[in-house]
């Protein structure tokens, strides 16, 4: 059986429903939980390179209080690669897939590229948006220095690339760093994930007037240990995001949930219990 399967089956087996969404970039994978608690959706929207399975260990510790719902963005995971594949058709896939699959004012997640999309998907779907959590978010202004040390970061090529990714990304990824390595390698190799990198040109930062116009509040979780993106970014973000409140966690590196998961657990309850 395909990884993907046993992940689907496992998820199964703990109570998560999975079903699939026709966008017109290809099908869209959801996972989801029961309507328990009595708090508005949660949606855990992913990283590069990522999947919503990734997120098991937030969603096991937020279901209990909310619907809970974690995608695979088209290009990862279960979701279908689009022909001519880029960052636009991600995030457009992705938004018009939560258009659908949201039927009340939800409390979106977004670590990093899923950071991005969240942003995207509030300004188009403001009526779909009850609050923004954003950690690390991607889609601040670069220099071209800055723009090519990221990149760098992600082109995993080798082992050797992978464990530097590792170390990149988590604030202290320990020795299981060499297994992690082998499946962020397997991840980064695929073609719709080169794709990507190869459009990372074409990708289109935010600009502060657009940042303006999100009416939902906002919370920023930026760890003391980011090492991915630059300490421009988040002065962009601190500087332009209106309604923001904003954390800087100690011991938290550019992936929150794989830092300290009980932590951001309790910070996005908090948040999704006043936004």
């Amino acid at each position: 059986m395909p990884p993907l399967d046993l992940a689907r089956v496992a998820l199964s087996v703990l109570g998560y429903s999975s079903r699939d969404v026709e966008t017109r970039t290809g099908k869209v994978r959801f996972i989801e939980s029961a309507r328990d608690g009595s708090l508005p959706t949660i949606v855990l929207l992913h990283g590069l390179g990522a999947r919503g399975a990734d997120y098991l260990p937030l969603l096991q510790r937020v279901r209990k209080h909310a619907r809970v719902i974690a995608p695979d963005m088209p290009g990862h995971g279960a979701s279908e690669t689009p022909r001519d594949f880029d960052i636009a058709k991600c995030i457009d896939g992705m938004c018009e897939a939560l258009d659908q699959v949201i039927d009340d004012r939800a409390i979106v997640f977004g670590n990093s590229l899923g950071g991005y999309t969240a942003l995207r998907f509030a300004l188009a779907s403001p009526h779909r948006v009850r609050g923004l959590f954003l950690a690390s978010p991607a889609g601040g202004p670069s220099t071209p220095e800055e723009k090519e040390a990221w990149l760098s970061v992600l082109r995993v090529e080798s082992h050797a690339d992978a464990v530097r990714f590792m170390e990149t990304v988590l604030h202290a990824p320990g020795p299981l760093k060499h297994v992690l390595a082998w499946n962020v390698r397997r991840r980064f190799g695929t073609p719709a994930l080169h794709a990507l990198f190869d459009d990372a040109d074409n990708a289109i930062p935010f600009t502060p007037e657009e940042l303006a116009k999100v009416t939902a509040p906002i919370h920023l979780l930026w760890g003391q240990s980011e090492r991915l993106l630059p300490p421009s970014h988040f002065a962009f973000f601190k500087r332009n995001l209106p309604n923001a409140t904003i954390e800087r966690p100690e011991g938290q590196g550019h992936s929150p949930p794989l830092d300290d998961v009980n932590d951001v657990a309790r910070r996005l309850l908090h948040f999704a219990r006043h936004a």
